[in-house]
């Protein structure tokens, strides 16, 4: 059997750790990265770690050396999407999950990915996420709740859900947060974020993808605790009105533009 192979009691071919690699890009100093990284390094099947980050600190440096782990830093600064591209750019893993600063996974939540990339054909892998609060205990917002409604509305826990239930998952809203995606870098070498996004880059990505026929696989067991307070960089976009201005455009570019406009008012309303 090939070293970059293994096989579960059903004889169904994996792909392994060795093909993976977690890169977390940092920006400021997070007080819930250790908490991420901790995570991170007590997966169920070991993977690389790598941080990234285009504003390098000697916080970072000290956590970093807690874990392990090794810091790459990208000498521009020119915006969340051309960090993220940074990222994705910085291993030579098949199999790349952009992991959030702010974020917590499941100890399953790599070797449940890399099943499902091993039993069905697609480019990318999302799984399921739950809302934390800063202690890591599962909470919930309105906008949370919202979300999960789409997701069992249109892709229920359909392992490969069809184009136009995807379509439908992401006409209203984006309930598919990029760091519970795992993108396959073989079938996607030339993938890039877009710089002309702050906040939805990834909501233009996945619809960018989609019109690509792009094949989706989906893990629905929520394995991501994804945190929203005022310190996240979410928090900012809302804030400042980036979040809103985006949200508005999105909306006018799935549906026509007043409906657009009208499903963009009621959508804010859970912020």
């Amino acid at each position: 059997m090939c070293a970059m192979e293994r096989r579960d009691e059903a004889g169904v071919q994996s792909p392994v750790a060795g093909e993976h690699a977690f890169v977390v890009p940092v920006f400021g100093c997070s007080p819930f990265l250790e908490d991420c990284l901790r995570s991170l390094v007590t997966q169920t099947l070991s993977s690389r770690v790598v941080i990234t980050t285009s504003t390098p600190s000697d916080f970072l440096d000290a956590v970093a050396r807690r874990f392990g782990v090794p810091v790459i830093v990208n000498p521009l600064r020119e915006g969340i999407a051309e960090d993220w591209n940074f990222a994705l750019c910085v291993t030579d893993a098949r199999y790349v999950t952009l992991a959030h600063q702010d974020d917590v996974y499941d100890p399953s939540f790599l070797e449940r990915t890399l099943v499902s990339f091993s039993r069905q054909v697609g480019a990318l892998c999302f799984t399921g996420y739950r809302e934390v609060d800063d202690e890591g205990r599962t909470s919930s917002s309105k906008i949370s709740r919202i979300k999960h409604l789409i997701t069992a509305a249109t892709i229920g826990s359909r392992p490969r859900p069809p184009r136009w239930r995807l379509r439908a998952f992401l006409s209203l809203g984006n309930p598919l947060p990029c760091s519970s995606v795992t993108l396959d870098r073989r079938r996607l070498p030339d993938f890039r974020f877009s710089t002309g996004y702050a906040s939805n880059l990834d909501w233009d990505a996945w619809l960018r993808l989609l019109d690509q026929r792009v094949r989706f696989l989906f893990v629905p067991e929520r394995l991501v605790g994804r945190r929203h307070n005022r310190l996240t960089a979410t928090a900012g976009l809302i804030a400042d009105g980036r979040r809103r201005s985006e949200d508005l455009t999105m909306f006018r570019r799935i549906w026509p533009h007043r409906l657009g406009t009208a499903i963009a008012f009621i959508y804010r309303l859970g912020y």
